[in-house]
């Protein structure tokens, strides 16, 4: 990340994250944060070359990408195009029962968000999907 305290901001401001930890070097670089989001805890880092800690915006995209269950997709998409981010994906309704939308961060970080729309079983799940190569 090549602004690790911008994103620590932005993924507060918009996901509502909480900051557990942030260890900073005396010049501000943060060497490893930690966040919740809901239930689970992510990490970060700013880019640290000898340890093999590159940023999305150096190797020129993210290989990785966060599913966040949240309350309201489409709020949280106008909350995240406000701050910054792009989508990449518009809100859609899907087979399997949520609603989605692909976004980049502003920091090169891809996100599939996700609301329940309907509370179908997996086997379902599977019907519609397999439905979708007859």
């Amino acid at each position: 990340m090549h602004d690790g305290a911008a994103a620590i901001d932005f993924y507060k401001r918009v996901f509502g994250a909480e900051e557990i930890l942030r260890l900073a070097e005396p010049g501000g670089k943060i060497a490893h944060a930690e966040l919740k989001l809901g239930r689970a805890v992510i990490m970060l880092a700013d880019e640290h070359p000898d340890h093999d800690f590159l940023s999305p915006q150096t190797v020129g995209d993210s290989g990785t990408m966060v599913h966040l269950h949240v309350d309201n997709v489409d709020i949280l998409v106008d909350r995240a195009v406000g701050a910054g981010a792009v989508i990449l994906r518009g809100p859609s309704d899907e087979s399997h029962g949520e609603r989605q939308c692909l976004l980049k961060d502003p920091f090169g970080h891809r996100w599939l968000l996700g609301h329940r729309t309907e509370d179908i079983t997996d086997e379902e799940i599977k019907r519609r999907f397999d439905q979708q190569f007859t």
